[in-house]
């Protein structure tokens, strides 16, 4: 599971994708990055993208994210980093905080889900789980500001980049998240960042994880929903990679 990886600066960041698309949800943002002052990494869960026909199964449970992310940054040679991580992919950050923490520098997380877990009805989660045969209707409305060209892209690109095994797996993967009460023993920097106009994951739904962080700020990105790297890339790279060169 090789990362892709581009730049060539000091500081190192292993990227993690959300739910429902591979490491090429980056792809708007990265023609914003700065690749002298930084060198990224992008992780492709099992299953996903690049890792679509190598995988006989997904990672179990969010645990298994982690350590699929981690295996990543030790093939690389990585000894310590920075993380940045979108929805799905924001709570295996926070994952990767807990049972690592001497590795991490600090860490961004994108809408994440909460490592508290989110407690569906059965008639919302079944929702979600079928959505993978029209995930536009869940995607637009989890991101307002979308084109619609934007919106037609990410769709299309979700039905390629994982079958509905994969897709209903890392659903109950990260709905069924239960690190919590570990966070409270990471104390690098935590940003938790917001699109404005996300109806899921809102600062009310972020507080939780907030409180128990020793060091974590809530951000809200304007003019955003639940793919602010897309939505509004510019603004959400100067987010993050102003994050990573505080040294406070």
């Amino acid at each position: 599971m090789t990362p892709f990886v581009e730049g060539s600066g000091d500081i190192r960041v292993l990227v993690l994708h959300g739910w429902a698309l591979d490491s090429a949800v980056w792809a708007a943002a990265r023609l914003e990055t700065n690749l002298d002052r930084f060198t990224y990494a992008f992780v492709d869960f099992p299953g996903y993208g690049p890792n679509r026909s190598d995988a006989d199964s997904p990672a179990d449970g969010i645990d298994g994210m982690a350590a699929a992310a981690l295996a990543a940054a030790d093939d690389l040679g990585w000894d310590k980093f920075a993380i940045l991580g979108h929805s799905m992919g924001g709570a295996t950050a926070l994952r990767i905080a807990t049972v690592a923490s001497d590795r991490v520098s600090s860490v961004v997380a994108l809408t994440p889900v909460s490592p508290f877990g989110t407690p569906f009805d059965k008639a919302t989660y079944e929702g979600f789980a079928s959505a993978y045969s029209d995930p536009g209707p869940t995607l637009g409305g989890l991101a307002p500001h979308l084109s619609d060209a934007q919106l037609q892209n990410l769709v299309a690109r979700s039905q390629t980049v994982l079958d509905r095994e994969m897709w209903e797996a890392y659903l109950a993967n990260w709905s069924n998240a239960s690190f919590g009460s570990e966070l409270p023993g990471y104390h690098g920097r935590v940003i938790l960042a917001y699109g404005e106009s996300d109806p899921f994951v809102s600062k009310e739904y972020l507080q939780e994880t907030a409180d128990s962080l020793p060091n974590a700020s809530m951000v809200a990105i304007e003019h955003a929903g639940h793919y602010p790297m897309v939505e509004a890339p510019v603004q959400t790279v100067r987010l993050w990679e102003d994050a990573f060169t505080d040294k406070e």
